[in-house]
């Protein structure tokens, strides 16, 4: 058994072993405008669903660029308007989630470099990728601040943020507001370099007995459950 002792690491080594260990993550790749409604596209794997009312999400942005000691666009982009958009990662997504990665100066259009396209948000300004079967609209609801704001993989922005819409296509979709898992193609981060994709290939079922019903039933027995 190894034991890893977390104090004497590198701050980068840490969360190294923490992307490599809390996996397979979504991914946001997220759309925000800047004050001239210029896209920004970027993603980011540190994100999470947090509550069915009010319906937030998570999505942790670092304070700082790793090439120079800047805000990150994302980051300055949704302080100013309060708005984004998290564009459900797909296998459609997949060639280029590393492409709109990249810490490109400002005025570089990741859209362009990566050639996707968009559509008009229903509730937000930001727009949505077209290439993207299914997007969260967002809010901001409320920011946590933790770390060395100044330091890369220290300082981060942790922005709960209200999803006041969700869009969807046909073709992801098994019944009225119901999401078809194995049609969404969705694409999940692993310890760099690696993805995942979800496909029948890789995804099983299982079914959540409640308790009572084991109690009443003796599915227990069957091996279903177990004390």
């Amino acid at each position: 058994m190894n034991v890893i002792d977390l104090a004497g690491l590198t701050p980068a080594r840490k969360q190294g072993l923490l992307s490599q260990l809390v996996v397979p993550r979504p991914i946001a790749v997220i759309t925000t405008t800047d004050p001239d409604d210029g896209l920004n596209v970027a993603p980011f794997s540190y994100y999470m669903p947090v509550s069915g009312e009010p319906p937030l999400i998570a999505v942790t942005i670092c304070a700082v660029r790793q090439s120079r000691p800047e805000p990150k666009d994302t980051w300055l982009n949704l302080r100013r308007s309060g708005e984004f958009v998290v564009n459900v990662t797909t296998t459609a997504l997949a060639e280029h989630i590393e492409t709109v990665a990249r810490e490109y100066p400002r005025g570089v259009s990741e859209l362009d470099v990566a050639g996707w396209h968009t559509v008009p948000s229903r509730r937000v300004a930001p727009p949505s990728l077209a290439e993207s079967p299914a997007h969260l609209e967002c809010v901001v609801h409320e920011v946590i601040d933790r770390g060395d704001q100044g330091a890369w993989y220290s300082g981060v922005h942790i922005v709960l943020a209200e999803v006041v819409c969700v869009t969807a296509d046909d073709a992801v979709m098994s019944a009225p507001g119901r999401i078809d898992p194995v049609r969404l193609g969705a694409v999940g981060r692993l310890g760099y370099p690696w993805f995942v994709a979800a496909d029948e290939r890789s995804m099983f079922p299982r079914e959540r007995v409640p308790y009572a019903e084991v109690e009443h039933t003796g599915l227990e027995a069957s091996g279903q459950v177990s004390r």
